[in-house]
């Protein structure tokens, strides 16, 4: 397999970064800090043996704990590894997203509790627990052929391939083990939504009159855009900004109900937060799904992805850093007059984002 200019420049930092989704394949010494597979997946070798019959024989539990939207999606990766065991056997979720489970992929039934962990079980007796933590499966790299690596560096993966080697057994999926979040709604050319809602630091992300400068690019050099939907967080009015460009504002919908309008975007930029991650795990009935852009500020852009040829990002200095060194920044790492500067999105070029996103949409 040949890499692409883009895997060969990948893991040099630059002031900006602009991320193509999907596979990646890349020679091994421009490979990031990660773990060696200790068998070569890429050649049909399996792991060494796990506790795979037990669970087949037991049921599971997969504790996702008490963390946000993208943590949840991204993490649903393990349940549909451990789903691969145990296809026959009924699920339940229990936690706060009862109405967004209820639109995933992966059948289960859905109790809401206003707080407490995501727990996603079979229904069986002395399940195996499995816990489930953005903080803890590296980047795999697997040995492709001599001298080159795949990079498992999305998070998906990363939990897919954690969950594999614990049970022993080789499962199914090469890329993108996420569950999907099906929709019947049709796509509907032009529309573009841009979820404004700020991650954190709220200071560093692109604030609502960012997205309409991007929007008015769009308008402008791209005929393809002709309307647009913008998400906003809560006390945020933005429709102004937008000057006169045709604009929906949807202030902290429900994520269910996101599922929908997401299939029919035909372009999806957003903050680094749980509603861009879903727009990317959002698919039609004829297997597509929107282009997604995602703006990287202070995460590893390179983890904080679904791994879907469809998902890409927009990446600042700081995030190329994380990504490289495969860490995450602990709030107190994250000193303004050291970083401040580098993870700082509003020094990112409207231009460049519309740009970017065009050309991933195809436009």
């Amino acid at each position: 397999m040949v890499p692409t200019q883009q895997d060969v420049i990948q893991w040099q930092v630059q002031d900006v970064r602009c991320h193509r989704g999907g596979r990646l394949v890349v020679p091994a010494e421009q490979a990031p800090f990660g773990r060696v597979l200790t068998y070569r997946r890429a050649a049909g070798q399996r792991p060494a043996p796990g506790c795979a019959s037990l669970v087949r024989s037991r049921g599971w539990i997969a504790d996702l704990g008490q963390c946000g939207s993208a943590e949840l999606l991204l993490g649903l990766a393990t349940v549909a590894a451990l789903r691969e065991l145990t296809p026959e056997v009924p699920l339940h979720y229990s936690g706060p997203q009862a109405a967004l489970m209820r639109r995933c992929a992966l059948p289960m039934e859905s109790t809401r509790h206003a707080w407490g962990p995501h727990v996603v079980r079979t229904a069986t007796r002395a399940p195996v627990r499995f816990r489930v933590d953005s903080a803890e499966p590296p980047t795999w790299l697997d040995a492709v052929e001599p001298g080159m690596v795949e990079v498992h560096a999305a998070l998906p993966m990363r939990h897919y391939l954690a969950t594999e080697q614990t049970l022993g057994e080789r499962l199914a999926r090469d890329a993108t083990p996420a569950p999907l979040f099906p929709s019947a709604h049709q796509l509907k050319p032009g529309h573009v939504v841009l979820v404004t809602v700020p991650g954190w630091p709220r200071r560093l992300d692109f604030q609502v009159a960012d997205f309409a400068a991007v929007a008015a690019e769009l308008a402008r050099a791209r005929g393809a855009a002709r309307h647009f939907t913008v998400i906003t967080s809560r006390n945020v009015t933005g429709a102004e900004a937008f000057d006169g460009l045709p604009v929906d504002v949807l202030c902290e919908p429900d994520p269910a109900d996101c599922v929908d309008l997401f299939a029919s975007a035909e372009l999806v930029i957003g903050a680094d937060v749980g509603l861009t991650q879903l727009a990317a795990l959002t698919s039609r009935t004829d297997g597509s799904g929107p282009c997604v852009v995602g703006l990287y500020s202070r995460h590893a852009h390179t983890k904080w992805i679904t791994g879907s040829d469809r998902h890409h990002a927009v990446a600042t200095r700081f995030a190329q850093m994380l990504a490289l060194a495969d860490r995450s920044a602990d709030p107190a790492e994250l000193d303004d007059a050291t970083w401040g500067g580098a993870a700082d999105l509003r020094n990112v070029s409207r231009t460049l984002v519309a740009d970017f996103a065009a050309e991933c949409a195809g436009w």
